[in-house]
């Protein structure tokens, strides 16, 4: 029993140290700290044509703790919303998509804006391709004919190489 033991160990050391330096165990990149501000500006009806309140995207890039921290500026949504907050998820090519979600109770005639703040962890790259915003929906032709189309408020490769806080316009 003994002897079977070591044999594991020795054969588990083996494979753990057989590793090349260019390989890595990375983790996978997450949220955390998310959390929102309180309702501002309520007063301005929906259908109004300016809006002084355009939203913008701040990350802010720490490279000694591999963390993002973000900050989703003047996100709109219904004044009656009882949570908010943002999703992350990584797709097959590599690319990190942001989505800002709230919840409500009802549709009312009066919109507010939050700003989102949230961490995302295990930040180990200078350069990122980043979609905010994400919806597809599938569109229905007068024939009967489906197909899906998919837009974003942004969508491109941010660098954190020369700067380590950017701004996005949403």
């Amino acid at each position: 029993m003994k002897k079977n033991i070591f044999l594991w160990m020795g054969a588990m050391m083996l494979m753990l140290s057989s590793c090349s330096t260019s390989d890595s165990i990375t983790e996978s990149i997450s949220l955390s700290k998310v959390s929102h501000s309180e309702c501002e500006n309520h007063s301005r009806t929906r259908g109004e044509d300016e809006n002084p309140f355009a939203s913008k995207l701040k990350l802010t890039y720490n490279e000694a703790d591999q963390t993002i921290t973000g900050e989703y500026i003047n996100y709109t949504l219904s004044c009656d919303y009882t949570d908010a907050g943002i999703n992350i998820e990584q797709d097959a090519d590599g690319t990190l998509v942001l989505n800002p979600w709230n919840e409500a109770e009802n549709m009312v005639d009066c919109i507010c804006h939050i700003n989102i703040y949230f961490t995302i962890r295990n930040a180990t790259m200078n350069n990122y391709h980043l979609v905010v915003n994400r919806r597809t929906v599938t569109i229905v032709e007068h024939d009967g004919q489906k197909h899906q189309e998919t837009w974003a408020d942004y969508n491109g490769i941010i660098s954190f190489k020369d700067q380590n806080v950017i701004t996005i316009d949403l």
